[in-house]
């Protein structure tokens, strides 16, 4: 989710109920309106009791949690935005022990939590490939030691940084632990 940075309190109040948070995904699966996955009709009946679409041309029903990593889950929404929130807001790493008593779940509810949001990122960040002019830079990273300084030392990785070079606009950044790259 691309959302602005809000406090939780403002969290809470924009996603207190079943319904706002589901009313969210709709809007943000299908922002111009329904349309159905397997026709491509834009015109469709609700069923609420079952929080379902049923398109009016193929009889599909369709639930805005489908496709998503929400779909089939026994949480409420209400615990999985709460989680989204505390996983994105979180400085560190937050662990699942911590998560499970913030949104009231056992540990290993909240692990698999993590595991679907950190999976779900890390697919995001797939999305975005560099263009134009990249330039690439190497670094080591690690703690101070003793001994050899700089290539070569115990305790340091390698990272390669590439970044998008464009002027006045925004760039996009990557970098990798490994060094094998085929170009």
């Amino acid at each position: 989710m691309n959302m602005p940075e809000a406090s939780f309190l403002d969290w809470q109040q924009q996603f207190s109920t079943e319904d706002d948070c589901l009313k969210y995904l709709e809007k943000m699966k299908w922002p111009d309106g329904f349309i159905c996955p397997d026709c491509g009709n834009d015109h469709s009946y609700e069923i609420k009791s079952r929080h379902l679409r049923e398109c009016s041309q193929c009889k599909k029903q369709t639930s805005v949690t489908s496709g998503t990593l929400f779909h089939g889950s026994r949480l409420t929404l209400i615990q999985w935005f709460w989680a989204i929130y505390f996983v994105g807001s979180d400085k560190g790493s937050i662990s699942a022990l911590r998560l499970s008593k913030l949104i009231k779940v056992n540990w290993r509810t909240a692990r698999l939590i993590l595991k679907k949001l950190r999976t779900a990122m890390d697919h995001r960040d797939s999305l975005y490939q560099l263009s134009g002019t990249i330039e690439l830079d190497d670094a080591l990273i690690g703690g101070k030691k003793k001994g050899k300084i700089g290539r070569g030392a115990a305790g340091k990785t390698n990272v390669l940084i590439a970044c998008e070079s464009e002027i006045k606009k925004q760039v996009l950044l990557r970098w990798k632990r490994s060094i094998v790259f085929v170009i």
